[in-house]
């Protein structure tokens, strides 16, 4: 089941935030499951895929937290979600910021392989772009996120009616009935 809730946080938060992002250091080129040779050939390889740019600022797997003002903007939303959502969140397990210029996009991938894990998309500004989730086109909507089991296969789409698409994902692990 996909969910989708509106009006997380107001455009001019949301502006804030990518001022942020834009400021930050320890960028990296967005990678999933691909092997590096494969990587190595996209980049360099006219032919060869484009990828974003991610800022991981929490990965509760690797025990890395990144002191800086995004993680609390991260845990605002996670909580604002949290509150709206059918889940029952449990608790965040990773915060990553994503970054795409007109001509980069993720490969489908998924975010974890387990069921009791959940993936948010927050947009952080309008596009045309967005999130395709089974087959299902989710345009990017400032404020706005978008709810879905961490093991299903989704990817990026490309926008092409502004330079640069922000958001956030967001890996949730769920509460278990033992």
């Amino acid at each position: 089941m996909i969910e989708q809730i509106k009006n997380i946080l107001p455009n001019e938060i949301n502006n804030k935030i990518i001022l942020l992002l834009i400021k930050s250091p320890n960028w990296r080129i967005a990678k999933d499951h691909d092997s590096d040779l494969k990587l190595l050939n996209d980049l360099l390889d006219v032919s060869g895929s484009t990828y974003g740019n991610s800022l991981v600022t929490y990965n509760g797997l690797s025990n890395f937290y990144l002191d800086s003002p995004l993680n609390y903007y991260a845990e605002i939303i996670y909580e604002i979600v949290k509150k709206h959502t059918k889940h029952k969140f449990l608790k965040p397990v990773r915060f990553y910021w994503n970054y795409y210029n007109m001509s980069a996009s993720a490969a489908p991938h998924t975010d974890m392989d387990e069921n009791y894990y959940v993936s948010f998309v927050y947009n952080l500004n309008d596009n045309n772009g967005g999130t395709l989730i089974n087959n299902e086109f989710y345009k990017s909507n400032a404020g706005e996120a978008i709810i879905f089991n961490s093991n299903i296969e989704h990817s990026s789409v490309q926008h092409t009616d502004v330079k640069s698409r922000f958001n956030l994902n967001c890996v949730v692990e769920l509460q278990r009935n033992i």
